[in-house]
């Protein structure tokens, strides 16, 4: 019997208890209703949303803007697509401002600071005049978009979709104890040394240690991810429990496919922090706030914005309480760690029926 079912019942009920339920305002308590919002909103002219994107949209995206049709708000929308490099950010800004915008909907932290800025940095050319509403940014007061998240006295707002560290690790625990957790740091992105931080940090006061490996970058100052593949496998070779993969866009998203093969060729379990490498790709499990929720949460920020006419620097910015949990049950057999019970209970299971991956197939 693996180590991962010596949780007595009792025991695993506990940890389940304080992983979801320990904070009691849901998600949907938080976002307003249709009823909630201004009959005005359909009354009100057509207004013009610039979304700032590294990637394609996703359902995030979708569900945004479902949320303002459903409100009976009139959008024209204008794609701009950011390519990450911060040398970069200066045609970003002069772009987005050409596009003369209303609001500017921005995914991620390094958008997001290549439109704003650091709000204790020089303003330069940054975009301080224009509400900026994001989504997916980890932590935007670590990353100096704004002072706190309540009275931040900026001009940006916007949902964090991750959830708490401690409770991802009670996710990680509730699958199996864990003595040693790998972290594949990216030098390039902001919010990757404040995820590294605050995991050593909980390793000393949780007692368990962190096995941190940087990206090397080349000459251009961009991650070498054709490092990946051996940093994971060094990984394996000094005994982690799991590979965490937080909310990095290189990791989790632009090279999700590269890590989680990585990780399955060297039977390395995987906890990842968002949600699209799990749904898309082969990480094992992982813990979020739901893709839609948060969509449809940043979209009710917007409105307030655009027809309750409330400034940015007055809408806090918030994290959802409810988290889903995701488990990939083809990964999951590849590796022979099949979650308890109690844990498929409450678990949205992707993946069952015949597994790819033992015919030696990449993980889609």
């Amino acid at each position: 019997m693996h180590a991962f079912f010596a949780f007595t019942s009792a025991g695993m009920t506990r940890l389940l208890c304080a992983l979801f339920l320990c904070n009691a305002t849901l998600a949907m308590a938080q976002m307003p209703t249709p009823r909630d919002q201004p009959v005005e909103a359909r009354n009100i002219a057509t207004v013009t949303i610039a979304m700032v994107l590294p990637r394609e949209e996703q359902n995030i995206e979708e569900a945004f803007k479902a949320y303002l049709q459903h409100q009976g708000l009139s959008v024209h929308y204008i794609p701009i697509r950011f390519s990450g490099r911060a040398e970069d950010a200066g045609r970003l800004r002069q772009e987005v401002r050409d596009a003369h915008p209303d609001l500017i909907y921005s995914w991620g932290t390094p958008t997001t600071l290549a439109l704003a800025g650091k709000v204790d940095g020089p303003a330069g050319d940054a975009i301080r005049d224009i509400p900026i509403v994001f989504t997916e940014v980890t932590d935007p007061v670590g990353a100096g978009l704004m002072r706190s998240l309540d009275h931040h006295e900026s001009n940006v707002t916007g949902v964090s979709h991750v959830a708490p560290l401690p409770v991802q690790l009670n996710a990680i625990r509730s699958y199996r104890p864990f003595s040693r957790l790998g972290y594949l740091h990216n030098p390039a992105e902001p919010n990757s040394a404040l995820v590294r931080a605050q995991l050593q940090q909980l390793a000393a006061q949780q007692k368990f240690e962190v096995e941190s490996a940087d990206i090397p970058l080349d000459a251009r100052g961009e991650p070498d991810v054709q490092a990946l593949p051996a940093l994971i496998r060094r990984m394996a070779e000094r005994k982690v429990d799991f590979l965490y993969i937080g909310p990095s866009t290189l990791l989790a998203f632009t090279h999700r496919d590269l890590v989680t093969g990585a990780a399955l060729q060297a039977r390395l379990p995987t906890f990842c922090a968002t949600e699209s490498i799990v749904r898309r790709s082969g990480c094992m499990f992982g813990l979020f706030s739901n893709g839609a929720n948060t969509g449809r949460y940043a979209a009710a920020k917007a409105l307030q914005i655009l027809v309750q006419h409330i400034p940015a620097q007055r809408i806090p910015a918030s994290t959802l309480q409810r988290f889903s949990l995701l488990i990939n049950m083809r990964t999951a057999q590849s590796l022979d760690l099949y979650p308890p019970m109690l844990l498929l209970n409450i678990a949205e299971v992707i993946g069952l029926g015949p597994n790819p991956l033992r015919l030696g197939m990449a993980p889609r």
